[in-house]
């Protein structure tokens, strides 16, 4: 999917998609009062609600510190207008530097427009010096997303990984906001978080524009308990 253009328009005819993906470090943005209130009211309108039924929020200054300890923010659009964001970072192990995307979002509004894809095409092309990728999710869309623009040997979800995984991801836990903290099972990519919303507002069963057969791991990520989310490794 190539990136998106100013001359795409969302079905209803009404918005335009951005044109461009820009690129800060993260802890310049951490310090631009636009980018923050950016990432907070994308997370914000992008997610569901809690266990105990509260939406979940994340305030400027939670960002602030996300901003501050990661590598890189990317933005669909700019600082004042944009749609949608990715950060991640790169997490150094004995295997080589990991790529971790640790948040991505898109305004609902905006979303099957392929930013989502821009986006990890430029964390991609930012951190192709690392030769692993990983994240955490409990959407099967992202998994799909990333796994379809990241090539290697992909480990999601019920996959009975090789030990070798389950040590790299022991190894970069306590440097990962992710994994800090959650308990790793050795046969499922799998942990337990404060985060998977009860009510999410994007769509998570199969439904391509083109018919094909949805990958291996899709009904494991669709069918997540909440409070649970599917790791994702891949070697490139």
């Amino acid at each position: 999917m190539t990136p998106p253009t100013s001359d795409n328009t969302c079905d209803l005819g009404l918005t335009v998609v951005p044109s461009s993906i820009s690129m800060s470090a993260g802890f310049t943005a951490a310090s631009d009062p636009d980018a923050v209130r950016l990432v907070s009211h994308i997370f914000n309108e992008s997610f569901g609600f809690r266990p105990d039924g509260k939406p979940y929020r994340m305030g400027p200054k939670s960002v602030s510190e996300r901003l501050m300890s990661t590598d890189y923010l990317f933005i669909a659009g700019d600082t004042h207008s944009g749609v949608g964001y990715l950060f991640g970072k790169e997490i150094p192990s004995s295997a080589g530097r990991v790529a971790w995307i640790e948040s991505m979002a898109v305004l609902p509004i905006y979303r099957r427009q392929g930013i989502a894809t821009a986006l990890v095409k430029n964390f991609v092309a930012a951190t192709k010096a690392a030769p692993l990728v990983g994240f955490a999710t409990p959407n099967p869309i992202a998994a799909h997303v990333i796994t379809r623009c990241v090539p290697g040997i992909h480990y999601v979800g019920r996959c009975f990984p090789p030990f070798s995984i389950f040590q790299l991801l022991k190894e970069i836990q306590e440097n990962c906001f992710d994994l800090r903290g959650c308990a790793l099972d050795k046969e499922n990519l799998l942990i337990k978080t404060g985060f998977s919303p009860l009510s999410r507002s994007d769509q998570r069963k199969w439904e391509p524009e083109r018919p094909m057969a949805s990958p291996k791991w899709w009904n494991f990520i669709e069918n997540l308990p909440n409070a649970f989310e599917a790791l994702v490794v891949i070697k490139r």
